[in-house]
Formats: C-alpha cells, sequence, structure tokens
C-alpha cells in the first residue's frame, strides 16, 4: 500500500485531485487491511472472525475485490449493540462485518493519502500520528511559551 498511497499523493500535489479510487484497491490492497485489522474484536451481523476469514483469505479477498469491482459488493448491516458508560447510561455502538472492516481499511489509507498533505499542523482530529496529548504538549508550547 506504500507504493499506492506515494502515487497517490504525487498525483493530488501534481493535479490537486485524484480521478479514480478503485484503481489502488487490489489484491494486496486488500490483503494488506486485512492484516492490520486487530484480533479478537466484536463480530458483525454475519458473525464472522479474523481467524474465520483468514481460513480462505486468497478466496474471499478475490471474491471480495470480483465484487467491489464490479460495483456490486453491498456491506452487512451494521450490528447494533449497547454499552453501558460511567454515568449509568447506555452508549450505542455499530459493529460492522469483518469484511467491510477490510474494505474501510483500504479506503482510510487511499482517503489519507489524498488528504492527508492538505491538514494544517496544528489540526489533530483522528489523524495518524496526532494523539490528543502532543496536541495538548504543543498548545501549552504555543500559548505560554
Amino acid at each position: 500500500m506504500e507504493k499506492e498511497k506515494a502515487e497517490i499523493a504525487n498525483l493530488v500535489a501534481r493535479y490537486d485531485r485524484v480521478q479514480s479510487l478503485m484503481k489502488y484497491v487490489n489484491n494486496d490492497t486488500l490483503k494488506e487491511s486485512y492484516k492490520k485489522q486487530p484480533k479478537g474484536k466484536a463480530v458483525g451481523v454475519d458473525g464472522v472472525t479474523k481467524e474465520q476469514y483468514g481460513e480462505n483469505i486468497d478466496e474471499n479477498i478475490e471474491n471480495l475485490l470480483i465484487r467491489m469491482k464490479k460495483f456490486s459488493y453491498r456491506p452487512y448491516p451494521v450490528r447494533r449493540a449497547f454499552i453501558p458508560k460511567g454515568n449509568g447510561k447506555m452508549r450505542g455502538l455499530g459493529i460492522p462485518s469483518f469484511e467491510n472492516k477490510v474494505v474501510q481499511g483500504v479506503f482510510k489509507e487511499i482517503l489519507e493519502a489524498i488528504y492527508e498533505p492538505k491538514f494544517k499542523d496544528f489540526s489533530f482530529g483522528f489523524r495518524p500520528n496526532r494523539e490528543l496529548s502532543r496536541c495538548n504538549t504543543e498548545s501549552e508550547q504555543t500559548y505560554h511559551g
């Protein structure tokens, strides 16, 4: 995925846009997204875990890629779950299927390659390697000398 991200960044720098994102979705990028998914996470409505999906990884990825290229890929509905909050109320969570987590991971990488260079250095919200503690430290240094 690093090669694809570099190509995307180059296109964005040169033309300020990228025409087609699907050309960056292939067996390798999908498998890389699969590998990056953490083990032991909650399962979606299909009940499939990372380990189960990985039992036939080549076949699953090839099938997923075909559906994506034909624009016939349809994610499963998101499973709704509730967890308790500290104040006694419940927080709703949406848990996608494992396969959809793989698809989301690929597009996350592609979109980061497009938009990350456009963000200002002082922007920290949900960005790679930009945790809140670093934001607080930089804010303190800026305003308190």
